[in-house]
């Protein structure tokens, strides 16, 4: 995913000033920088009433704020120098957003797992590897708090417990692949 967001975003980068710098040559960019004001500030008063009761709620008003307003820009650029065209240029970088990808796959993970509840003994293998796939995203998140990571930990080894009881000779296969990439493990050089 870390090359999928670099490319992404190299490429987001690179449609936005192209179409940013024909808002500025054209000279129609305060109306462009107007409307996109006006959408960061929308955005970070949504971002603020739905997170609200969160001790972090500044960090996501101004992480809204910052993206609607960066969003803005790149759409009102678009559309004004390409005109419906700009629109269509848009939607892509819309539906495969990074950050709406990996939310997209969240909820449908934690919906899923909500249909299957219980102790590891009583789900299905398919139910078992949603729920490790869903404590992973969870525990990888910055956002996560300690408690609730400890208790993912403490559900993770039940899940793997489970998953080696029912079928040892795929589960050393398995292992392998379900841990998340990882940045490689530093080398110590000794010495002589």
């Amino acid at each position: 995913m870390r090359i999928y967001r670099f490319a992404w975003g190299v490429t987001a980068g690179a449609v936005t000033a192209w179409a940013a710098a024909g808002v500025v040559a054209s000279g129609e960019w305060p109306g462009v920088l107007a409307v996109a004001c006006m959408l960061a500030t929308c955005g970070g008063i949504l971002a603020f009433t739905v997170c609200e009761d969160r001790p972090d709620r500044w960090r996501w008003t101004a992480w809204a704020s910052w993206w609607t307003g960066a969003a803005a820009v790149a759409w009102g650029s678009l559309v004004t120098t390409q005109g419906g065209v700009g629109s269509l240029v848009v939607l892509p970088f819309l539906v495969t957003c990074p950050v709406l990808l990996v939310q997209a796959r969240r909820l449908l993970l934690g919906w899923s797992l909500r249909r299957a509840s219980g102790p590891p003994e009583t789900l299905g293998r398919r139910e078992l590897l949603r729920r490790w796939e869903w404590t992973t995203c969870e525990v990888l998140r910055d956002a996560t708090p300690l408690e609730r990571r400890l208790a993912l930990v403490e559900q993770r080894r039940a899940l793997l417990d489970e998953l080696e009881r029912r079928d040892p000779a795929h589960f050393d296969e398995w292992v392998v692949t379900a841990v998340p990439d990882r940045a490689p493990p530093r080398q110590r050089h000794r010495r002589a």
